[in-house]
């Protein structure tokens, strides 16, 4: 299992903003039958603040390369991920292999 985490730096106050609109994102992918298992977290008090980490849990990186291409097929998603991206100043990903 591969875990995809995109760590978001929200703009100043705006993390809550963030989280809710991570929340909407799930609803719309869930509904698209799209959503693996996933994950949201906030960082309000330790190093950069007004950070939002968004967890994907899939079977491989292929599994995670499809998911990623049908949400990029997908048009109706592209007003949600603008309405996204002006409330964040940028985002870090990491990938991790879950070992137990």
């Amino acid at each position: 299992m591969i875990i995809q985490r995109r760590i978001f730096q929200a703009k100043i106050g705006q993390a809550g903003a963030v989280v809710a609109k991570l929340k909407e994102g799930e609803n719309l992918f869930n509904a698209a039958g799209l959503w693996p298992k996933g994950r949201i977290y906030s960082d309000y008090q330790s190093g950069a603040t007004d950070r939002v980490a968004w967890e994907v849990e899939v079977e491989n990186l292929g599994a995670f390369e499809e998911f990623m291409g049908s949400i990029g097929a997908e048009a109706s998603f592209a007003p949600w991920f603008g309405e996204l991206s002006t409330l964040i100043q940028g985002a870090t990903v990491e990938f991790w292999t879950i070992e137990s």
